[in-house]
């Protein structure tokens, strides 16, 4: 005895199957060893004690010499530490810190000029 199934069923078990069959396998995540630093931004609560430590960040990454950071990298900068400053203060402390984090990661990954 033969079963035939409608189309419309069988077509979604197969790419249903496809989809099984074409997936990575499972493997847990590696995260680096507890003791591992990089240049990655330490993350804390949002308040506004860690808005004025990015403050204070951006703003001795900006007296850095001109000469290493280029002139369009320096304004984005700038104008992100003001923004987040104001957000800060305004109550806003989420969106101030993800400025202030913004200017802070353009300052030290910025492409050194030519």
């Amino acid at each position: 005895m033969r079963v035939s199934l409608p189309l419309p069923t069988l077509l979604p078990a197969f790419c249903l199957l496809g989809c099984l069959a074409a997936s990575p396998s499972l493997r847990p995540a590696s995260h680096p060893p507890s003791g591992h630093t990089d240049d990655a931004i330490p993350v804390t609560s949002e308040n506004a004690e860690y808005c004025d430590r990015l403050r204070k960040s951006v703003d001795v990454e900006l007296a850095a010499p001109a000469v290493i950071i280029p002139l369009g990298v320096m304004e984005d900068a700038r104008h992100l530490r003001a923004k987040g400053s104001v957000l800060c203060t305004q109550g806003h402390v989420r969106a101030g810190i993800e400025r202030l984090r913004r200017a802070l990661v353009l300052l030290k990954h910025a492409p050194e000029p030519r």
